[in-house]
């Protein structure tokens, strides 16, 4: 049986073209709808990202207003910035500068060679030095609280004392301090 080209005609273009774009309309329709989900989605979790993020800077200034808690963090990051030899022989001698030598004076200041029972279980950048100081009780007392207080990134790992008995009658015996301090660094970025 032979088609009419006319009838062919009719065939292909009423009804193979029109269900070959209707086909292909339905395609990128559904195409578009799926890349419009995954935009729509993907803009979902950005926008609760950013609501999560504004809740906690929020929190973290309210937080920071408390108590001037901005000032001292800046305090904190400054001491921090500072190198740490010259920031605590600066401290130490202008603290010791209130003292005559008789009451309290430091006879050494090296780096501390054997490891902490703190620094060695973090992963955090420190370093230990190692004071001595020979004087009285009180007067040592002042100076560890002054230079902790100059130096917020200090912490004390061990202090021993031990006395050293008077030399004459007219003398006092005065005690030996050895002091190992842990200082905190800011991190290598």
């Amino acid at each position: 049986m032979k088609v009419s080209p006319h009838r062919q005609a009719i065939t292909i273009f009423s009804v193979v073209i029109p269900c070959i774009l209707i086909i292909g309309l339905l395609v990128a329709i559904l195409h578009g709808r799926g890349k419009l989900h995954a935009s729509h989605a993907e803009k979902e979790s950005n926008f609760k990202a950013y609501q999560s993020a504004s809740t906690q800077v929020r929190e973290l200034e309210a937080m920071l207003s408390l108590d001037d808690r901005r000032a001292k963090i800046e305090y904190w990051n400054a001491k921090l910035d500072q190198d740490f030899i010259q920031a605590i022989s600066s401290h130490l001698n202008e603290i010791l500068a209130r003292y005559d030598d008789s009451v309290l004076r430091q006879t050494e200041m090296k780096k501390a060679q054997k490891s902490t029972s703190i620094g060695s279980r973090t992963n955090n950048p420190h370093s230990m030095i190692e004071l001595s100081f020979e004087g009285g009780f009180k007067p040592m007392q002042l100076l560890l609280a002054e230079l902790e207080r100059e130096m917020p990134n200090l912490m004390l790992e061990s202090i021993s004392v031990k006395s050293n008995p008077a030399r004459t009658d007219d003398d006092e015996g005065k005690l030996n301090f050895t002091v190992l301090y842990l200082c905190w660094e800011k991190a290598k970025a």
